[in-house]
């Protein structure tokens, strides 16, 4: 039995603009478990004032709309500029992993509406009334682990650091305890036809 191991990050614009792609592959490949995993991307000296990273965001964004045709919103840069608002992938990171725990059918589904929040709707994923309505959506109450408590950051993140997951987002077919990482691709079309040749 294949599996996809789906290495993401809430904070990286790229998992933003992937997300049309692995919505249009788990609507064709029913059949295939995908794993979220996370690892972190803005930890340790990364994380501090979101405005430290506007520039970088800003043009990173350029590529990434090239490329996926997808960018951050005014409303994110609008947020990430606000005095106080910190850059910090572990807040979102506690709250995917709750709801993987207690709804893994909804894990993905759940990471792709934390993701469109911020980078769409310029939600701080800092505070934890940000997530109430969007674990509603996944049949779920308000209550969350503490999102700001650092033991819990390394506990999500301990599983994709220990297969070696570095970058995000990252995509691989695990079959037979062999894994093949598929090639960057943000078509939706190319993707799932990816998906669906390594998965056979």
């Amino acid at each position: 039995m294949a599996e996809l191991i789906y290495g993401f990050d809430p904070l990286c614009g790229w998992c933003y603009g992937i997300v049309p792609a692995m919505r249009r592959v788990a609507e064709e490949h029913p059949e295939l478990p995908i794993r979220l995993v996370m690892a972190g991307l803005v930890t340790d000296d990364r994380v501090g004032p979101y405005a430290e990273m506007e520039g970088y965001i800003r043009r990173a964004s350029r590529r990434l709309k090239e490329v996926t045709g997808r960018e951050p919103s005014e409303a994110f840069f609008r947020l990430i500029t606000t005095p106080g608002v910190e850059g910090n992938s572990g807040p979102p990171s506690v709250a995917i992993a709750h709801v993987a725990g207690m709804k893994p059918d909804k894990a993905m589904e759940f990471a792709h509406s934390v993701i469109e929040a911020h980078h769409g709707g310029g939600q701080d994923l800092n505070r934890t009334e940000t997530y109430a309505p969007l674990l509603a959506a996944v049949g779920l109450g308000p209550e969350l682990p503490d999102l700001h408590d650092p033991r819990l950051w390394e506990a999500v993140w301990e599983q994709g650091r220990r297969i070696g997951l570095q970058s995000f987002p990252t995509l691989a077919v695990l079959r037979d305890g062999h894994a093949r990482v598929l090639p960057s691709e943000y078509d939706p079309e190319r993707l799932s036809a990816l998906v669906g040749e390594a998965a056979k």
